[in-house]
């Protein structure tokens, strides 16, 4: 199972099976997620639980992605960037791109009072429309 600091110390992409499971995703869903993530064990594991693929592609030393590739990752990008800009806006106006604090619930009541700032703060724009 290993130390608390080897499930930290470890790339995002390394847990997505075992999230995509905990999440019990529906089947058909479409599972959108960055180049980081790109390869056969995620494929494979998409396939296997009947999840659409929505994972970039990646070009690596000497094949550069098709034309096809590229469009397929604007598409993929235009999807995630409903979601990432939240990440983005709160890691600009809040500084959360680093987490000051260790446990579970703590980290969880962090990103639940910068979802609260976020919206208070977003208030305003919203309430226009």
């Amino acid at each position: 199972m290993g130390t608390y600091w080897d499930w930290y110390n470890q790339h995002d992409s390394k847990p997505l099976v075992d999230l995509i499971d905990k999440a019990k995703i529906a089947a058909g869903s479409r599972l959108h997620t960055d180049k980081a993530y790109y390869g056969r064990k995620h494929d494979h594991a998409l396939k296997e639980r009947c999840l659409k693929n929505g994972i970039q592609d990646k070009a690596v030393k000497n094949k550069p992605l098709s034309k096809r590739q590229k469009q397929r990752n604007s598409l993929i990008t235009q999807a995630r960037y409903v979601v990432e800009r939240t990440f983005g806006s709160q890691a600009r106006w809040f500084g959360s791109k680093i987490l000051r604090y260790q446990g579970l619930a703590k980290a969880h009541a962090w990103h639940l009072l910068q979802a609260m700032a976020y919206n208070l703060k977003r208030l305003p724009v919203w309430i226009a429309f």
